[in-house]
């Protein structure tokens, strides 16, 4: 797979962005189904509003104790008490649950679902589930940490890999359906999260 130069560029509709920029101050949720590219355009938004000299801060519900991504380095932290005059991304898979959400929907100025079509979501799934049997730990959840053995491409890992994309496929269409039930009062844009050579990339 190679590499987008700039994260920015992976967001290919211009409306994406056009309502964000005028902004000083947003609370903007980023949700959306499992492994769907939900951290890439995180990242993209944060490059793209912090090159166009916006005070920004990005967060990932996820809490992962290892950095992913250069720009993750600056998701470890806690959110604060009170928003300030900036915009703010907060990542959030169990946002539209509300028992487990980080912050009432509610409490979003906008919300971006991002949904990859059935033939993306596979691509984005076999990624990680290659980068999972490499690394030795799968389907990470921040009340249980990792599962997996810890050993790299350790055959006894690929049952529980593959046991958690066929639970997720199985699910799909009924997360989705609740999912977008939760959100649809509320001020939110469905992005469409593309599979390509380079990467995700979204319209």
């Amino acid at each position: 797979m190679k590499n987008i130069s700039n994260e920015r560029e992976r967001i290919k509709n211009p409306s994406i962005i056009e309502d964000i920029l005028p902004l000083d101050k947003s609370v903007i949720l980023i949700t959306g189904l499992g492994i769907s590219g939900k951290s890439t355009f995180r990242r993209a938004l944060f490059d793209y509003i912090r090159d166009n000299g916006k005070s920004v801060e990005h967060y990932d519900a996820d809490n992962f104790k290892e950095i992913r991504h250069p720009l993750d380095k600056l998701c470890l932290k806690q959110l604060p008490n009170k928003f300030d005059d900036k915009i703010y991304f907060i990542e959030d898979i169990h946002a539209p649950i509300k028992d487990k959400a980080l912050l009432p929907i509610q409490d979003y100025n906008k919300i971006f679902y991002v949904n990859p079509d059935l033939s993306s979501h596979n691509m984005f799934w076999f990624q990680r589930m290659f980068n999972w049997y490499e690394n030795g730990k799968f389907s990470w959840e921040p009340d249980k940490g990792w599962g997996g053995t810890g050993k790299r491409s350790d055959p006894a890992n690929i049952e529980g890999i593959v046991n958690a994309y066929l639970s997720d496929m199985e699910n799909r269409e009924k997360w989705l359906e609740e999912d977008l039930n939760a959100i649809k009062d509320y001020p939110h844009k469905i992005i469409k999260s593309v599979w390509t050579k380079e990467g995700p990339v979204f319209y």
